[in-house]
Parts: C-alpha cells; sequence; structure tokens
C-alpha cells in the first residue's frame, strides 16, 4: 500500500514539474508544423542564410533556417528584473552564427527607460550572456527607446552607437573570448551635433564612414568626422523622412513611408535622386493583405535585402527583383515530438491525479491515521478550492475594472486634448523641418505639464499628436522617441469618426513597437475645423502587469486568511487531545535520563499508538546510542578529517550547509592512462575489482604526506594538499614509485602493467559544502581544478608521467629534488590563457630518464627558440632531441608545430606558446 501512494505520489509530482518546465510547448494543436510570422519590428541574417526576425512586438527573437526551419525563440524577459518590461530594441549576428540583441527595460508602465543590455545568444540559443550593460536615471527622461542603436558585428567585434544631447558616438566591443557586462566599450568615433541637428538614427561600423538621420528628416554622411547632407537633396518643403536607415555597398537604404517605398541613395553619385528598390505597388501586388504603413526594416547583405514588414519578409536582389517572399517557418521534428510529449504528460495527469485522490480519500482515510490529519485532509482541499475559485473571480472581476476605468481615463484624457493643443501652433508645423520650433517646443510643454509640473510622472501615459492635411493623417509628435515626424499613418474605421464627427473614441490595438489601449480626440483650429487627432493610452503589458501585482497582494490576504483559519483548526484538534500531555510528561521523564519510563494509554486513536511508539523509543534509545558511536567512527571514512581541519572544524556536527573558506592549495590528479580501452576487457565485476584495488594501493601516498582524496576518478583522484606544494610533488614521486611495485605484482599475477599520468598544479580554490540540508557534500570549486584535470590529459600528449605548473614551481621553497626539465609555454584549446609547464622526471622508467636528461639542455634551447620565432632552428635542434629519444612525445610535437609555422607562417594572435587541441 505505501509503495503504491509513493509511487503515485511521485509520479504526479514529476508530471507537475515536467509540465512546468516544459510549458512553452504548451499548444492546442501539436500537429501543427508552421506558424507565420507576428508583428516584426528588426529584421537581420547571417553568411550562413539564416534569418534573425525580432517578433511579438518585440519581445521574441527568432532565428530560422535558409530552409525555413525554426532554430530557436528567445524571449525579452532574460532575467527577474523586478517591476518592468524588456523589448527587444535591435539585434545583429556574426559569422560563427552568434546573435546580439538590445534589450531595452521600461519600468512597469512600458514607458521610461531604466536600463539597455547588450545580449550575447549562442548559434543554438541555449546560452544567453550580457555582454555590455547601462542603466538610467529617472531624470533623463528616455521615453520607449534609449541611447543605443544600430548593432552590427564584424571581425569578432559588435559596433553601436551611443546617442547624446549634441553628439554620437561609435563604439566596439571585443565578442571573442571573456567578453563580458563588465568590459568598457572602445570609443571609435564621436560627432557633435549642432543645436538645431536632432539625432534620430545611426547605421555604420566604420569609424571613417557612417551615416546618420535627424528629426527633421535630413540624411548625412560622417565622411573622416565630417557631416554631409545627402537626403533631401533639394531646399523645398518635403514630408519624406527617411527611416530605418542601412548602408550596403555602394548605397544607404531606407524607408520612407510618404512615398510607400524602400529607396537608396547612391554613395557613388550623391547627386543622384533616390530610387525606389521595393515600391508598395510591387509589393500589392504579391501580397493584397499588406499597408503601406507595414515597412518596419531593412537589412543589407553582400547578395540580398530583407525588408521587414508586419507579418511577413521580403527577399530582394540587390538591384530590387523579389526573390522570396517568406510568412512564417516551420517546427522541427523534435519541436514536433515535444509538443505531443507535452499532451501525453498532460493525458498522464489525467489519469493519474484521480487515481492519486481515491487512493488517500478511500484507502489511507480508513486507516488508523491521526486525526489531526484527517481533519487537514480534508480542511486544506476544500480551503484551496475555494480560495482557487475566489483568485479567479477577483482577477477576472479587477481585471475588467481596471481596463474599464483606464477606458474611462484615457477617453476623458483624449477629449481634453483639445484644450491642451493649441490648433495654431499645430497649423504651423508643416513639414519634418518644423521640429522642435517654437510652435513645436509649446505644444510639448503644455503636455508634458498636465502630468506632472517636470513632465517626468506620467503613470504610464503617452501622448501623440496626429496633423490632418489635404485628407491624410500624419504624426506629428510622439512620447516614443523612435517615431518620426509627418510620417503617414492610414485612416481607418476607428480614427475616421473622429475627423468627421468629432467623437472621442477609444480601442486596443498590437503591432511591431506593442500592444496598446488608447483613446482618440479631436483636435480643432481657430475656425472650428479638426485640423487633427489627440491621443493618449497605456501599454497594455503595463495594465497588466499593474492587474496582476494588484491581484497578488489581494491573494497574499485570502492566502493569509486561509493560512490563519488552518491553525485555528489545528491548534482546537490538538487541545481536544488532553490526551497527549500524558505523553509529554513521559517525555520530559526520559529527557531527565529516565529510560524504565513507561505510558499507559487507553483512547483507541493516534494518541494511544503514539504511546506504543514511545514506549519502543524508549527501549531502542541506548541501542540508537551504541548505533551512534559506531557512525561517527565510520564518518571520516567518507570527510578526510583535513577537509573539516581546513574549515577549522573538529567533527561532522559542527559542519553547516554553504560553509566555506578560501585557501591556496596544491591540487594533484593522478589518472590511469588508456583506461577506457583496458576496462573494455574487463567484465563489469573485474573493472570495480581493479578500481579499488588501484585506489587501495596508490591512496595511502596521497595520506602519507598530508593531503586528502576530494574526487574519484574512477582508477584516478583529485587530492588537495593544504600544506607545503613540496608535500604533493613528494606523493607523486611516491605514486611513481608505488606504480613499479603495483605492475610488479600485476605481472606475477598475469595481468597487463599500467601506466599513471599525474598532474600537479598550485592556485586558489574556494573548499566547502555544497548540497541541500538531506544531502551534503564537501566540495572543491576552482576553474583551476578543471585545468589541473585538464593538465593530467596533456601530459599523456606529452609523454610526461609527472606534469608540474608554473605555479607550483614559483610556490616551492626551494627547486625540486631529482630531475626536471622546462616544457614552455602552452595554450590550450578552450582557454585564451598560457601556462608554463615542467616535466619532472625522477620517477620515470630507468631508460627514459637517463634519455631526458641527456637531451635536456637541447630541449630548453629548443624550446626557447620556438618562443623567440626562430622555427627553423627549433625544428633543427628537436630534430636531435627526437633522434636520441625517441620516446620524447613533446619534441615531437613541438617539431611539427615548427615545421608547420616554418612553412605557413603564424597568425597575429600567436602568443609564442604551442597549442594543444
Amino acid at each position: 500500500m505505501k509503495v503504491k501512494f509513493t509511487t503515485l505520489l511521485l509520479a504526479v509530482v514529476a508530471i507537475a514539474v515536467s509540465l512546468g518546465v516544459f510549458r512553452d510547448y504548451w499548444t492546442l494543436n501539436p500537429f501543427k508544423n508552421e506558424a507565420g510570422y507576428t508583428n516584426i519590428s528588426r529584421v537581420t541574417t547571417d553568411r550562413d542564410g539564416a534569418i534573425y526576425t525580432i517578433t511579438d512586438s518585440k519581445k521574441v527573437i527568432r532565428k530560422v533556417d535558409a530552409s525555413g526551419k525554426l532554430l530557436y525563440s528567445v524571449t525579452s524577459d532574460l532575467d527577474s528584473t523586478p517591476n518592468a518590461i524588456k523589448l527587444f530594441g535591435s539585434v545583429t549576428a556574426d559569422d560563427e552564427g552568434n546573435a546580439y540583441a538590445l534589450v531595452t527595460i521600461l519600468d512597469s508602465f512600458g514607458l521610461h527607460v531604466f536600463g539597455e543590455r547588450i545580449v550575447k545568444i549562442s548559434p543554438d540559443g541555449s546560452k544567453k550572456s550580457t555582454i555590455y550593460a547601462v542603466d538610467y536615471q529617472a531624470s533623463d527622461n528616455l521615453l520607449r527607446v534609449g541611447n543605443i542603436q544600430s548593432l552590427s558585428a564584424k571581425d569578432g567585434a559588435l559596433y553601436f552607437f551611443r546617442k547624446e544631447a549634441h553628439a554620437a558616438s561609435l563604439l566596439k566591443l571585443t565578442t571573442t573570448g571573456s567578453a563580458d557586462r563588465g568590459q568598457k566599450p572602445e570609443v571609435l568615433r564621436t560627432v557633435e551635433m549642432s543645436e538645431n541637428r536632432y539625432l534620430n538614427e545611426l547605421t555604420g561600423n566604420d569609424e571613417k564612414r557612417f551615416f546618420y538621420t535627424t528629426k527633421r528628416g535630413r540624411l548625412f554622411e560622417v565622411n573622416e568626422g565630417n557631416s554631409v547632407k545627402l537626403y533631401p537633396q533639394t531646399s523645398d518643403l518635403l514630408l519624406n523622412f527617411p527611416v530605418s536607415i542601412v548602408s550596403g555597398g555602394d548605397y544607404v537604404y531606407f524607408i520612407d513611408y510618404h512615398d510607400a517605398a524602400v529607396k537608396r541613395m547612391s554613395l557613388v553619385k550623391p547627386e543622384a535622386p533616390a530610387e525606389s528598390v521595393l515600391p508598395f505597388a510591387r509589393l500589392a501586388s504579391v501580397s493584397d493583405k499588406e499597408e503601406w504603413s507595414d515597412f518596419t526594416s531593412i537589412y543589407v547583405s553582400d547578395t540580398a535585402v530583407t525588408v521587414a514588414t508586419g507579418d511577413q519578409l521580403i527577399q530582394l536582389t540587390l538591384k530590387g527583383e523579389i526573390l522570396s517572399y517568406k510568412t512564417g517557418y516551420h517546427y522541427p521534428k523534435l519541436a514536433i515530438w515535444l509538443k505531443l510529449g507535452y499532451w501525453a504528460l498532460i493525458a498522464a495527469m489525467g489519469v493519474l491525479l484521480p487515481m492519486l485522490v481515491r487512493f488517500v480519500y478511500v484507502h489511507l482515510l480508513r486507516r488508523k491515521l491521526f486525526l489531526l490529519l484527517k481533519q487537514l485532509a480534508i480542511i486544506i482541499p476544500v480551503v484551496l478550492l475555494f480560495m482557487g475559485g475566489l483568485s479567479y473571480s477577483v482577477y477576472t472581476s479587477f481585471s475588467g475594472e481596471i481596463k474599464k476605468n483606464t477606458e474611462s481615463q484615457l477617453k476623458l484624457l483624449a477629449g481634453n486634448g483639445k484644450y491642451l493643443v493649441n490648433g495654431d501652433n499645430l497649423e504651423k508645423l508643416n513639414a519634418p523641418s518644423d521640429f522642435m520650433s517654437e510652435d513645436y517646443q509649446t505644444i510639448k510643454e503644455r503636455l508634458n505639464g498636465v502630468f506632472s509640473q517636470d513632465g517626468e510622472s506620467r503613470d504610464g501615459l503617452y501622448n501623440t499628436i496626429y496633423r490632418y492635411v489635404d485628407g491624410q493623417l500624419y504624426i506629428l509628435m510622439d512620447d516614443d522617441d523612435s517615431v518620426t515626424m509627418y510620417q503617414p499613418f492610414p485612416i481607418s474605421e476607428d480614427n475616421l469618426p473622429v475627423l468627421k464627427e468629432g467623437k472621442v473614441v477609444s480601442g486596443e490595438w498590437e503591432d511591431s513597437t506593442g500592444q496598446w489601449m488608447y483613446a482618440l480626440g479631436p483636435l480643432y483650429n481657430a475656425k472650428g475645423d479638426i485640423i487633427g487627432i489627440y491621443e493618449t493610452g497605456k501599454d497594455m503589458t503595463g495594465i497588466s502587469k499593474s492587474t496582476s501585482a494588484l491581484v497578488i497582494k489581494i491573494l497574499k490576504i485570502i492566502a493569509l486568511i486561509g493560512g490563519v483559519l488552518l491553525i485555528v483548526i489545528t491548534l482546537m484538534t490538538v487541545y481536544l487531545l488532553s490526551s497527549i500531555n500524558k505523553l509529554r510528561r513521559s517525555v520530559n521523564l526520559i529527557a531527565s535520563g529516565e529510560w524504565d519510563v513507561k505510558v499507559q494509554i487507553r483512547t483507541r486513536d493516534e494518541v494511544e499508538e503514539l504511546g506504543e511508539r514511545f514506549n519502543m523509543m524508549a527501549s531502542s534509545i541506548r541501542q540508537y546510542i551504541q548505533e551512534m558511536t559506531k557512525l561517527s567512527n565510520a564518518y571520516f571514512r567518507f570527510v578526510p578529517q583535513q577537509f573539516l581541519k581546513v574549515l577549522g572544524k573538529k567533527n561532522m556536527t559542527q559542519i553547516r550547509l554553504g560553509e566555506q573558506t578560501n585557501r591556496r592549495m596544491t591540487m594533484l590528479v593522478c589518472n590511469t592512462r588508456s583506461f577506457s580501452a583496458f576496462s573494455k576487457t574487463l567484465s563489469t565485476d573485474e573493472n570495480f575489482r581493479f578500481i579499488n584495488s588501484f585506489l587501495k594501493e596508490f591512496g595511502p601516498a596521497i595520506r602519507e604526506y598530508g593531503g586528502f582524496t576530494s574526487r574519484y576518478l574512477g582508477p584516478g583522484m583529485l587530492a588537495m594538499f593544504p600544506n607545503e606544494p613540496e608535500e604533493a610533488l613528494k606523493a607523486a614521486m611516491k605514486l611513481r614509485a608505488t606504480l613499479e611495485t603495483y605492475n610488479v605484482h600485476r605481472q606475477h599475477s598475469g595481468y597487463e602493467p599500467i601506466n599513471i599520468g599525474v598532474a600537479v598544479h598550485t592556485a586558489d580554490v574556494m573548499i566547502g559544502i555544497i548540497g541541500e540540508e538531506q544531502r551534503l557534500e564537501g566540495s572543491v570549486v576552482s576553474t583551476d581544478v578543471e585545468l589541473t584535470l585538464e593538465l593530467e590529459k596533456l601530459s599523456a600528449k606529452l609523454g610526461v608521467n609527472v606534469l608540474l605548473s608554473e605555479n607550483s614551481i614559483r610556490s616551492l621553497k626551494m627547486p625540486p629534488q631529482g630531475a626536471y626539465r622546462k616544457l614552455g609555454s602552452f595554450q590550450l584549446a578552450e582557454e585564451s590563457s598560457t601556462i608554463e609547464l615542467y616535466d619532472v622526471f625522477e620517477g620515470d622508467p630507468e631508460h627514459i630518464r637517463k634519455l631526458k636528461q641527456e637531451t635536456k639542455q637541447s630541449f630548453e634551447r629548443a624550446v626557447e627558440l620556438f618562443r623567440s620565432g626562430r622555427f627553423y632552428d627549433a625544428r633543427e635542434v628537436f630534430v636531435s632531441v627526437v633522434k636520441r629519444n625517441r620516446y620524447d612525445l613533446a619534441a615531437k610535437l613541438y617539431f611539427f608545430e615548427c615545421d608547420r609555422y616554418f612553412q605557413e607562417g603564424v597568425s597575429e594572435e600567436w602568443n609564442n606558446a604551442l597549442k594543444i587541441s
């Protein structure tokens, strides 16, 4: 019965956890293999043809390969920053397939920018790391977009622009090696702006030449620090505004919303007019679902132009011919199986959960159980059920009420827009060139003053003003700093009643910039004509978070009430069980040392069972104490005394989870070489006997010199020496001596001899207790532990039996006793730094030791020639070493590298070290 209950309970818990972990694979239709793009805001490609898009209103980055298969989806909630909305602002990719995304951190209303992060995403999307971070103050008053833009990757570096009040800087971050958020970007070029030139967008990654636009609709080229206007080419009053600029080849591309086209300017012939690469008319011939306002982003590669609209991607030749039209992507087969697996888990939960409930209420409650447990088994589910129902009712009621109140507030503000915006000032704004004019600033200051004296505290509200001219609607100003002036806006069924009838309307919509609740009100001139629309609204994400935060507070109160109710019921039950007082008095006697106490309870319930268990407990305490004494003598076999001494503890009872100390210690790794091949010749039983035999023979050498074994590595071990590094070196020599004796015994028994490799390294390590309260373990935490393990593997490639790092050599009070030689500087495949190594061959077989001693001087001289770049000379010396000692693998490795470098030359990144893969 217990086994069945435990199995059911564990199965239900495991399925519940799995449903939470894999919740992203929930879908109503697991057989659906394709999905469409929604609300694309940015697009880029890499050299393999993979497409990276920022979709779902800036909340998701998707990578799709050239065949249209989804490789990964990454959401903008990459960390647990509280009370914040995180949106992707820009994305780029390098030649290795890594993506770099700009994450904008906004307040809970989705309006004020508090910070920006640049995140690196691995080619498969499994690893995300922040490589640069910047925080802003509320006084910066950045709305919707921050100061960083236009990420681009080139030659192992990431380039981006940082906007300032009257300047723009091109910055560079190194992305190879150990890139982390603490590094500071290199400023390649800073361009100062005149007072009437308001920055909008920047693009490019060449410090000598890049491009930018201004809020007044001008496109400039920066060449050697000097700004030259490229567009417009006339001084006439134009409504055209270059948006989403990107440079490629001999052109700079941009979106012109006024002409409803993707255009480009020639950099070779700057006097030539801008040509249309993709006019809306051609796009409409491919898909009748598009609108001219759907253009959102452009990316130009060496061979193609990729244009993003709201829900589609159009790839063109550099001449503007349409190559492909992508509306979505398909899932990999693994994702389909995972979705089906998720439904299988749901089905399993639907079967097992009723079984568990039935088992609890039909079988367990019929058995002799504590009355308190029986009561709680009934009360807790009932309370939880009512709390769940109440929570759902509260959530739906509050969310609906908050939305209703917000809508009323927005309509009131929108209706008052005609009093806030002076129509005469609005009519004087006739083109993007009027940005920040006196009339513009008058309107802007009036709007800011409505929300607070300083214009910063907005409670999440945004403002947008539209100008209605000649039957066309234009965006004139917006709190989103990325929105341009006189950007055309479609007239729809939502805003037409405002323009024609002067009504105040409200609604909700979602586009590539986000999800919004809004209200629209008419704006009038002095004659009473409708000349525009005033829009105010809130980010729906912020509204949802505000609703959730309020509901969570209410739920906490409900949970507190439920908890108090359960406590009261429990206390009343305990009070009624007065017989338990007899048991308490008997427990006090036991505590005073009277082991012969017996309690007599005849209540025929759980209290009587407790009395019987109490009597059994009293009779077994003495036996328990004896067992504990045995255990206290045995635990040192699992936790070495030296480990406790390092932590400053006397026994295991003083150990607590999380205790740790930082010590400089010497690590020794000893391992059996070629064990994988050797173990295949043995049975499972023979493998275990060999490993235990090996550890039995070689373990004492560690303890003899004050070390302790931190970890077993099969037929090997990781040992720590908290005292002097000389002790570790002596232990290494002892291990070599033990090997000779051990192999003699093996030969006498008819077994093949074995060989071991030893690596010794000294470094600072963190030693302490890890695990959880029910399972503790002593552990050593340090990257140098892994380095020592790698050095042991390296020793086999170098033909070295005892490999010593320079850290250990320098830590020795005296040079190593016996024969040794300097191997030179090495760079491991996964490491960017180098390490100096030494071959201690005192414990090598006699003939090897003799050969190494004879060639030591030549070997070390050849190493120095190699490090100085004299590869021909070094190669000749290594040849002589190999001829004298054909067993010298290190000399052979050096010989081949010298020959390769002599033939091919070295790269600029060569660091005078021998790189080992």
